[in-house]
């Protein structure tokens, strides 16, 4: 549906893989009621162009560099500075976790990057308009995964007060809520191991799955959570 103002939807993209920045871009200049006003491949890049051009819809990749503001930070930072433009994010980080975690930190949309293109288009249009867009797949997983109806999904966008994140609905196995409670003590992955008496091995899988489970890819972004997980574990 178009832009009903017909004035053109100014949107920014930031992604560090040429090949979806570009995708992206092919994709909105078919559409006449879109203008692309930049694009980015860093989190730094991004702030600066930011400060010259205002856009309606920014759309931003969950996970860049290793030395990149990204994920939830980028995210918060993003609403702090530019309240005035709407977060899609893109990702191949696609799980009910992630999406929660991106809707609570202020994301307005979550599209995942194995979707079709045009699905795009129709996120970024319904972003712009006001509303939240997450794929109906992944808005049946959250579904799932927790009592929240539809609604709820929607009213939980840009709440970031309530930094709970949903995560008391992430499945998470007693013995993977044990690794985590224990890594937020500090221990190491050898220390657990002998705690419970299991292999480092075994230990560091709970770990990993955990992490999987709650949209975390690192050791920095555990900790970056750590209050919001403590309530988890």
């Amino acid at each position: 549906m178009p832009n009903p103002a017909n004035k053109p939807i100014h949107v920014a993209l930031l992604d560090d893989h040429d090949v979806a920045l570009h995708g992206f871009a092919s994709i909105l200049a078919r559409e006449i009621d879109f203008l692309v006003v930049g694009m980015y491949r860093s989190s730094e890049e991004l702030f600066a162009g930011l400060r010259h051009i205002s856009a309606d819809v920014l759309v931003v990749d969950y996970a860049l560099g290793p030395k990149e503001v990204d994920g939830l930070n980028l995210i918060r930072a993003l609403r702090s500075q530019y309240a005035g433009s709407r977060i899609l994010v893109a990702s191949g980080h696609c799980n009910p976790s992630t999406v929660s975690l991106v809707m609570r930190a202020g994301g307005h949309g979550f599209i995942a990057k194995t979707q079709d293109l045009t699905d795009l288009v129709k996120a970024i249009r319904l972003v712009a308009a006001g509303e939240i867009y997450v794929s109906p797949l992944m808005t049946k997983s959250m579904l799932g995964m927790t009592s929240l109806r539809q609604t709820d999904i929607a009213e939980t966008a840009g709440n970031a007060e309530a930094d709970d994140l949903v995560l008391r609905g992430v499945l998470l196995t007693p013995r993977e809520k044990e690794v985590v409670r224990c890594f937020l003590a500090g221990m190491t992955v050898t220390e657990i191991a002998g705690k419970f008496m299991r292999s480092p091995k075994t230990i560091s899988t709970q770990k990993s799955f955990a992490f999987k489970k709650l949209g975390i890819r690192n050791d920095s972004d555990f900790f970056k959570l750590r209050e919001q997980l403590e309530r988890l574990s």
